[in-house]
């Protein structure tokens, strides 16, 4: 997994949606064969995107290219080297994901085809990420879901208010970093605010914030391995506190919310939010206590 968040998010989209196609395919009914090749062929154009980023074409260029040959030749002008029958096999699933998404098809495409263009797409992932995407998708990974709205609502809420009213006193705070979707100890985080606040309130703070990945309640070992990480951070970064917040509209099991309840620590802040039932979750004690007064929002 942590060679998985270390891909940059263009990445990790295009691993995913190959991902997503395997497991309609393993369905197999009309419909799922249908978004199958819809899948792949997202997938190969967000690879494709992905490489010409990774050779420093300016992300303005990239989103500029509308059409899929132009994309293929200028990743090829960057140095893509894709052989004859892959070239063939993407053009080929390209051309009938037009075909079906303009009308101008009904057909289903056959389990046949389908296998044949998820080895071409698989072929191009790992050549282009140096990642295996079918063995992504056999370890479970690919369950992950894309976050849910109200905790991506949270997080916009969150970052607004730490740049409009930094903790403690302003004109004595000044901000190292504010960053979303940043990856860390092979985590990645939602949000991440390290502050240094000035002499006199020179109390270095790193905030870490975690959506929920999954569609189910986190549990108490996410919890625990979000909490050990948070700890190595504190330690790599030299930073004298951590707040930890976990954000998740799907909830979270009963011993998860026992070990929040419990918390209690004078370097280490726990917070568990659900946006969705407007419920906070935390022991009111130690640095959970000061926590909690930056962490939640208008939940």
């Amino acid at each position: 997994m942590e060679a998985f968040l270390r891909l940059t998010p263009e990445e990790r989209e295009a691993i995913d949606n190959f991902a997503f196609s395997q497991r309609l395919l393993s369905e197999g009914s009309d419909a799922a064969r249908r978004f199958a090749l819809l899948s792949l062929d997202c997938s190969v154009e967000i690879a494709l995107r992905s490489y010409l980023l990774k050779k420093n074409v300016t992300r303005e260029k990239v989103d500029s290219i509308k059409h899929f040959h132009e994309l293929i030749n200028e990743c090829e002008a960057k140095g893509l080297q894709l052989p004859k029958e892959i070239k063939s096999a993407i053009y080929d699933l390209h051309e009938m994901r037009n075909r079906m998404y303009h009308g101008r098809i009904i057909l289903i495409p056959s389990l046949m085809d389908l296998k044949s263009w998820s080895n071409s797409t698989s072929w191009l992932l790992r050549i282009i990420t140096n990642f295996d995407p079918q063995e992504y998708f056999k370890s479970g990974y690919y369950e992950r879901i894309s976050l849910r709205l109200e905790d991506l609502t949270y997080v916009d809420e969150l970052e607004k208010k730490f740049r409009i009213k930094p903790p403690y006193v302003k004109k004595l705070t000044w901000w190292s970093e504010i960053q979303r979707d940043v990856v860390e100890a092979g985590e990645k985080w939602d949000l991440y605010i390290h502050y240094r606040p000035r002499w006199p309130f020179f109390i270095p703070t790193l905030i870490l914030v975690k959506c929920n990945p999954y569609d189910k309640p986190v549990s108490r070992d996410f919890i625990l391995e979000l909490e050990s990480k948070a700890s190595f951070l504190k330690t790599e970064k030299k930073v004298w506190r951590v707040w930890l917040g976990v954000v998740s509209s799907s909830g979270f099991d009963p011993k998860a919310k026992e070990r929040a309840e419990l918390h209690e620590s004078r370097t280490l802040g726990l917070i568990l939010v659900n946006p969705k039932d407007k419920e906070i979750i935390c022991s009111g004690r130690g640095e959970s206590r000061k926590a909690s007064k930056w962490l939640i929002t208008g939940v």
